[in-house]
């Protein structure tokens, strides 16, 4: 499952990329879609509501692509291999810890959330929240904070950082095929890391849209087929790493057709 790389010219074709979009959906939903499940983990089960759900961001990925707005597809690619390498993470790292930290860790920020909210606007917070729910919520963070004083916000497990988790999860495959591997890390540390200046607002990327002619400035996406196709590309591989690990734990039904897709994304 790892090695094989896919040739250079199919990662910026769009035709390409767009053509296995659907089918590379098409077969994960067969995957997820199972019957009498039973004895599985609460890692496991997050894990497969992640997945699900994944597969509606890769959707709403492809049709930003098709409508020429790929920095707005970028923006959900970065939260697409976010979800992707968590979800790996929750079947070949976590256990019951893992699986409790997660449902967990919100609720114990909502409380801080909270009090940030009312420090702005206290008359504009009490119209939304009441003094019950208030003190519900203040009671579960003061429950949680022995087990979360020590994190900042979104670091909902002990491997605080993505990439922590990314390298955690290549190292148990690394293990699991008895070769090196990289590929979430990979994911992490390119499209994850430049999508990141879409989903900020940064310099960089809002000067890529700006162009002037005379006294005429505009502002607005340039398209370019290439970007279009490694955008949908990244979506596609993040989405293909995972589908083996969620084939896998329901039963290897669809290990063929898993595998023959997974060759068109550098991760066989």
């Amino acid at each position: 499952m790892a090695g094989t790389a896919v040739p250079l010219g199919l990662t910026t074709n769009l035709a390409h990329q767009l053509e296995q979009a659907p089918e590379l959906r098409k077969l994960a939903y067969e995957v997820i879609v199972a019957e009498g499940l039973r004895d599985l983990s609460v890692a496991q089960r997050i894990a497969l509501t992640m997945f699900y759900r994944s597969l509606q961001t890769h959707e709403a990925i492809e049709i930003l692509v098709k409508q020429k707005l790929v920095e707005d597809a970028r923006v959900l690619v970065r939260v697409l291999i976010e979800n992707e390498v968590n979800c790996a993470y929750m079947l070949v790292v976590g256990d019951e810890e893992t699986a409790t930290d997660f449902l967990k860790y919100p609720r114990y920020w909502n409380y801080i959330l909270m009090r940030e909210l009312k420090s702005v606007d206290e008359s504009r917070f009490r119209k939304h929240v009441s003094v019950e729910l208030e003190d519900e919520t203040r009671k579960e963070y003061e429950a949680l904070h022995a087990r979360f004083k020590d994190r900042r916000k979104g670091e909902w497990c002990v491997d605080a950082k993505l990439h922590e988790r990314a390298r955690k999860v290549d190292g148990k495959l690394a293990e699991l095929f008895q070769q090196p591997y990289i590929a979430f890390r990979w994911l992490v540390n390119s499209e994850w890391r430049f999508a990141g200046s879409h989903v900020h607002g940064n310099a960089d990327a809002l000067l890529e849209q700006v162009s002037q002619s005379e006294n005429v400035i505009t502002i607005e996406q340039r398209y370019d087929h290439e970007d279009a196709a490694e955008a949908l590309y990244a979506a596609n591989l993040a989405l293909s790493l995972v589908l083996p690990l969620i084939d896998t734990l329901l039963g290897a039904k669809h290990a063929p057709a898993v595998l023959e897709r997974a060759k068109k994304f550098d991760c066989t």
